[in-house]
């Protein structure tokens, strides 16, 4: 569960998970205070944490030699369709094969899961 509440300020929003707090804002340009990533920046966030978080897992199950990963996410739109566009750097010595293979892996991470698929969203006002 993670709830977002708004207030009267353009457009800082509180978000908590019961256990971690975070300010999810808009830039000054649209109108928001610049408090915390805008929406469209805390999901790009949640691809690449994710994605790092399961090539450390894996390379770690597998003893690969990976000092570091960084994952950058940009997001693109073709033919009306929205591409999220990973970059993913690893700091060590790894082989053409392992590098393919890290980019296998990182399409199964649980966030990347969800945004490859069609989605339902289900709202209701109380």
């Amino acid at each position: 569960m993670v709830k977002a509440t708004i207030n009267k300020e353009h457009y800082a929003c509180s978000v908590t998970n019961g256990s971690h707090d975070i300010i999810v804002d808009e830039p000054i340009e649209l109108g928001g205070t610049h408090k915390g990533f805008a929406p469209k920046g805390l999901l790009m966030a949640s691809l690449a944490s994710c994605v790092a978080i399961t090539l450390r897992m894996y390379a770690d199950r597998k003893k690969w030699p990976i000092d570091k990963i960084e994952v950058e996410v940009n997001v693109d739109t073709e033919n009306g369709e929205t591409i999220f566009l990973e970059e993913i750097t690893c700091t060590g010595v790894l082989t053409e094969e392992q590098k393919l293979r890290l980019e296998e892996i990182a399409s199964k991470c649980p966030v990347s899961k969800m945004l490859a698929v069609g989605h339902e969203i289900r709202s209701s006002v109380l």
